[in-house]
């Protein structure tokens, strides 16, 4: 029984080894998609150009936008003398969003009066504009609360009464709210996508590779010689999936640490049990490879019938939107 599945595995380590092409897509492709992906699938938003239109041209506003422009997470674009100039801007893609202080903005903020600062952002990319929103709103909320503290620690002084409402930076503080995040501090996306990056494309490769390698057989006519030779099914599957099984496992240890140390993903917990699941799920993607080979005749149709179970796994894994947001019987699927 062992050596009829060694020398079946011999034979489809033969034929990957004769087929250039697929060797090379095997060899090359999943640390060129982990590359790729790595760097373009992110969810974080820096360098926002960004437009302005100052009316006010103060030394409050001017710290106003500084707060803006000192952060990663807007460039400044562009100043215009109208808003119809930051409205343009942004159709024209020149800039991604845009700021309008009014004329009266340093008044207003001495007097502690309510300020009405205009932010535009380019909907079209709705992303960009809500992320870009939330940073806006916290750097105009952190520039609020200083200028705030500032006014009112010179006029909130009774001595008489023996009331002292000094709000400076080391004293008299509001709500202390501390904020501690867990397992990812700094909030990079990377560490989130780029471990599903690694599942997506071993779920490709290993998919691919043992539906179209038992379609082949089936194109060019082998498939009979073998089921009329003295080998059972059993271990012509086993013959079949150890060799992907082998490739897939030596791909997951080298997209790990090649993940780790270019990527610089943190890699906590045990390494050991990691790799075992890994193995779990390539068994997984491999059977699913061998269904789609019963159902297809030829090696288009099984490369149609993989991406038809790829698509939908990947969309409903959690990895591009969250399962908790989904419909109830979509999540059970």
């Amino acid at each position: 029984m062992f050596r009829q599945i060694l020398n079946l595995m011999k034979k489809e380590f033969l034929q990957l080894k004769r087929d250039k092409k697929l060797l090379r897509v095997v060899l090359t492709a999943p640390f060129m998609q982990l590359f790729l992906f790595g760097y373009a699938a992110t969810l974080d938003i820096e360098h926002i150009k960004t437009a302005v239109y100052d009316m006010d041209k103060s030394k409050l506003s001017r710290e106003f936008l500084d707060r803006f422009f000192k952060s990663r997470y807007f460039d400044l674009s562009l100043y215009c003398k109208s808003l119809d100039e930051v409205e343009k801007s942004i159709d024209r893609g020149t800039s991604k969003a845009g700021i309008v202080i009014p004329p009266n903005f340093s008044e207003k903020l001495k007097d502690n009066k309510e300020v009405k600062v205009q932010l535009l952002t380019d909907g079209t990319d709705s992303n960009l504009a809500r992320i870009g929103l939330n940073y806006a709103s916290v750097i105009t909320r952190g520039f609020t609360f200083d200028i705030f503290f500032k006014n009112i620690s010179d006029t909130l002084y009774t001595e008489n009464n023996r009331v002292y409402y000094t709000l400076k930076k080391n004293e008299g503080k509001l709500i202390d709210l501390r904020l501690r995040l867990l397992f990812n501090p700094e909030l990079r996306s990377r560490n989130f996508m780029i471990p599903g990056i690694i599942v997506m494309i071993l779920l490709v490769i290993t998919m691919i590779l043992t539906s179209v390698s038992i379609v082949k057989e089936k194109e060019l006519g082998t498939i009979e010689q073998l089921l009329l030779s003295p080998i059972k099914t059993s271990e012509l599957i086993i013959g079949k999936l150890l060799p992907f099984a082998i490739i897939g496992f030596a791909e997951v240890i080298l997209i790990i640490f090649f993940a780790i140390y270019w990527f610089n993903l943190p890699m906590r917990g045990s390494f050991i049990l990691l790799l075992s699941l890994s193995l779990v799920f390539l068994f997984n993607t491999l059977g699913l490879g061998i269904l789609i080979s019963t159902v297809s005749n030829t090696q288009q149709q099984a490369m149609m019938t993989a991406f038809m179970i790829m698509l939908p796994s990947i969309i409903l894994s959690g990895l591009l939107f969250p399962i908790a947001n989904m419909p109830v019987p979509i999540q059970y699927i």
